[in-house]
């Protein structure tokens, strides 16, 4: 009975999302940020001001940006062991959740 709830507070989480970033190193070897700014609550504004505050005065460019709607039923498994079959089955759900991805790279510094 406990585990509804769960399962309703872990979906709840991913649709709100929130916004994250990691360090990448770019082809031509410079340092790149992607942002990740997925779920239903936010939107590419969200990755835009993680940027501005990464970046910070020095402004940013934006390499590329990606978002794709996922169907529930492709994006959560299970969370709990299926005994009754050995192979993990899907949560069933008739929703979707949209993943939202920014590449950016800050500008250089001016110099005087």
């Amino acid at each position: 009975m406990l585990r509804i709830p769960f399962v309703l507070a872990i979906c709840v989480i991913m649709l709100q999302g929130c916004v994250t970033s990691k360090e990448i190193f770019l082809a031509d070897g410079s340092l790149g940020h992607n942002i990740n700014c997925s779920g239903s609550g936010k939107n590419f504004s969200n990755c835009l001001e993680k940027a501005g505050e990464i970046c910070g005065s020095r402004g940013y460019h934006i390499l590329d940006q990606a978002g794709n709607v996922v169907s529930f039923s492709g994006a959560l498994r299970e969370l709990s062991p299926n005994t009754r079959n050995p192979t993990v089955g899907y949560i069933s759900q008739s929703s979707s959740t949209i993943t939202r991805n920014l590449l950016v790279k800050c500008k250089e510094m001016a110099q005087r």
